[in-house]
């Protein structure tokens, strides 16, 4: 990865965007040679977020899907029976009802 100071940042800004934006390679900004940023083109950022926002959809699903079945252990230990939550279940799993 290549690494630029803030100065050269400054005075070559245009080429440096230029490289990024073409190579698809980020650029680590460093200033007293400790990075500061990083500078990532549009669509690599793009991708990261929206890479981000499944994964973190994925992790609230399934601790949706975990919460809903320690209930259901809990009413099934209380009451001595178990209720059928397949179609909540099936519903949660598969985003059905939600607004996503």
């Amino acid at each position: 990865m290549k690494m630029i100071s803030i100065t050269d940042m400054r005075r070559n800004a245009k080429d440096v965007l230029s490289e990024v934006v073409n190579t698809k390679k980020p650029v680590v900004i460093l200033q007293r040679s400790k990075p500061v940023a990083y500078l990532v083109d549009a669509e690599s950022y793009e991708k990261m977020q929206h890479s981000l926002e499944a994964d973190e959809f994925k992790e609230t699903r399934m601790k949706s899907l975990e919460t809903l079945l320690r209930i259901k252990e809990k009413t099934a230990s209380r009451t001595g029976k178990q209720g059928d939550s397949t179609v909540l279940i099936r519903e949660l799993r598969e985003g059905i009802g939600r607004h996503e």
